[in-house]
């Protein structure tokens, strides 16, 4: 496991990140229909990083053999317990998935990519696992954004400790439009924004999360 793998790792086993279902999607009205919940019913479904398992446990319910996969201790055994049997919860690395290739229809994940400091590397696991013509969806942060500015006036150059659920330290990387499109090149993806608190009319322009879909070329 690498350093960053380590500080998300140590970062919520410290500080689970724990909501209820109502809450999660009280907080993040647009994630129901940017995720896709209902609309995977009988694909097999891989979540990457998926934290206590409110979103795993969507799909599930929604019909999709879904799977997810977790770097932290804490929130492996509070997706387990939220889950129960309807789903799978794998202790796994996104940047070593153990599954064979072509294993999945559908891989989504929710804040999680921009953790990572070899992105490519998890997009080439993304692409491994799933099948040829499969589809991909990914949120991550946005570099231009009104929540990233108010972190910044708020906090200077120190501002990506205060992020996250607690400032313990945890690495974090933002994307544009144009980084993104590299990073999942040669797929071609859509590319939307999603969350303005302040100024909700501009959250296609300045929203916090990226959202990528494509296809598995």
């Amino acid at each position: 496991m690498n350093k960053t793998a380590d500080l998300a790792r140590a970062h919520w086993n410290e500080t689970p990140l724990y909501l209820p279902e109502q809450a999660r999607y009280d907080a993040y009205p647009w994630l129901y229909e940017a995720a896709e919940f209902a609309q995977h019913s009988g694909e097999r479904v891989l979540e990457i990083g998926c934290g206590s398992g409110s979103d795993l446990l969507q799909f599930a319910n929604h019909g999709a053999i879904a799977t997810g996969v977790d770097i932290t201790e804490s929130h492996l055994a509070l997706a387990r317990q939220r889950v129960g049997d309807v789903a799978t919860v794998v202790h796994a690395d996104m940047l070593a998935l153990p599954f064979e290739n072509h294993s999945f229809d559908y891989v989504y994940s929710h804040g999680v990519l921009h953790h990572s400091d070899q992105p490519k590397e998890a997009v080439r696991e993304i692409f491994r696992v799933l099948r040829p013509g499969g589809k991909f969806n990914v949120h991550v942060y946005s570099w231009l954004s009104e929540s990233a500015a108010i972190y910044f006036l708020k906090h200077g150059f120190a501002f990506r400790r205060y992020i996250e659920n607690s400032p313990k330290e945890v690495h974090i990387d933002f994307y544009g439009r144009y980084s993104l499109k590299r990073l999942f090149a040669p797929a071609q993806i859509s590319v939307r924004k999603f969350q303005c608190f302040h100024l909700p009319w501009m959250a296609a322009w300045l929203g916090f999360f990226l959202v990528a879909k494509g296809i598995n070329p």
